[in-house]
């Protein structure tokens, strides 16, 4: 019936006031897993776990906070799921489930019903519980549970301190990962906004921000005409600096041992790209004008046909054959076995090629070592993009 074990089925029957009938985990979810619990009278709930690999938790974003950010919105003129309860051991967060799914929002009557989501919760006053530094603390989650030093993260963290924007005008509850991908709808309108564990009080332009780079990875409409429906003024330089920092925090969470749930092969996809978009960033942030690499083109090798063959069982009989969550994992290793197919093609080229880089750039200027990761993030997308599909080459909404 299910896979979840006897003591959290227990506490969710409490809950509930009645029987499981099924409980089955979904796909998604970075740091948490996510499953849909369904009641002996057909009720459905939600059902969010930290599986103890959340290193997200150790900084202050665990399931209980995000609790009360459920708990705040109770009431409020934002569209979210109802809270139901958290587990005596604060590893679940059990909601009400939400119709609707996270598709694209590039439909402008969703769209703009998503803005006034985002209108409506920047207009509220905001929790002083839910109070974070939120920058500092993903500053501590990288010194200390991310498992080496990475130099773009450094070059990163070095520019945002160099750069930060004084205070803002007004502080709102930030989502801290809003937009697309993120919103539940039905077709016709918002249902539901999600995965409220990174809320935090501060800069709405933050929220703006996060919206940009989620734009990244699901169609949105025109970000220009998003923004018009904004409430309040945009802030383009303020949103420019978020922009970074939002993608400083999505790579300290890809170097978390556990954020990608597991998932090397999309963890790797979302790296990639992040990485390559962190490095562009920079570059502009530091006025460099980055050359292009010369891809260059795959050779066939004896292992081709091996790689080849191992993609078409997994296309053809493995993946069909499954379904939910072991369904999307057999995806993901496709993912791996393409991404190793191009790097026996040429892997080696661009080896070189980084190679002679590191000996070109001085890492210890940052705008030389800033141009240096723009190449090497285009050397790795170039490994990556038979893996990709439409992610390849997506570049940053800017406004």
């Amino acid at each position: 019936m299910s896979e979840l074990d006897r003591e959290l089925l227990a506490w969710v029957e409490e809950c509930c006031g009645q029987a499981v009938a099924d409980a089955s985990r979904i796909p998604g979810g970075a740091s948490r897993q996510a499953w849909v619990v369904t009641l002996d009278d057909g009720g459905q709930r939600f059902l969010r776990m930290d599986a103890g690999t959340s290193a997200l938790s150790a900084v202050g974003y665990d399931l209980a906070r995000e609790a009360q950010a459920y708990q705040w919105l109770t009431d409020k003129p934002v569209r979210a799921a109802g809270f139901c309860g958290v587990s005596p051991d604060g590893r679940a967060l059990l909601l009400d489930f939400v119709e609707g799914g996270p598709g694209p929002l590039d439909d402008p009557y969703l769209a703009r019903d998503f803005m006034e989501q985002v209108n409506a919760l920047h207009a509220l006053e905001p929790p002083a519980e839910l109070a974070h530094d939120d920058l500092a603390v993903w500053t501590r989650l990288y010194r200390e549970h991310c498992s080496g030093p990475d130099p773009l993260i450094d070059l990163g963290l070095r520019q945002l301190a160099e750069t930060a924007p004084g205070p803002p005008e007004r502080v709102v509850l930030v989502h801290g990962d809003l937009g697309p991908g993120n919103v539940l709808h039905d077709g016709h309108r918002v249902t539901g906004l999600c995965d409220w564990e990174l809320a935090h009080v501060g800069d709405p332009m933050e929220d703006l921000a996060w919206i940009t780079v989620r734009a990244m990875l699901t169609p949105f409409v025109d970000i220009d005409t998003a923004f018009g429906w904004y409430n309040s003024p945009v802030d383009a330089e303020r949103v420019r600096y978020w922009q970074l920092a939002c993608q400083v925090r999505n790579l300290i969470g890809l170097g978390v041992a556990g954020a990608a749930g597991g998932d090397l092969g999309m963890g790797m996809l979302f790296s990639t790209l992040h990485r390559r978009v962190t490095a562009e960033l920079l570059c502009e942030a530091l006025g460099v004008e980055a050359e292009p690499v010369e891809v260059p083109e795959p050779d066939d090798t004896e292992a081709s046909e091996v790689y080849q063959a191992v993609l078409d069982d997994l296309r053809t009989v493995i993946t069909p054959a499954l379904d939910g969550y072991v369904s999307a994992r057999a995806r993901s290793v496709a993912r791996l076995v393409r991404y190793l197919d191009m790097v026996d093609r040429i892997g080696l080229k661009l080896a070189e090629q980084d190679l002679a880089d590191r000996e070109r750039f001085n890492m210890d200027d940052d705008s030389e070592a800033a141009h240096y990761w723009a190449r090497a993030t285009q050397r790795k997308e170039a490994l990556m993009r038979p893996s990709m599909g439409r992610l390849a080459g997506t570049r940053l909404p800017r406004i």
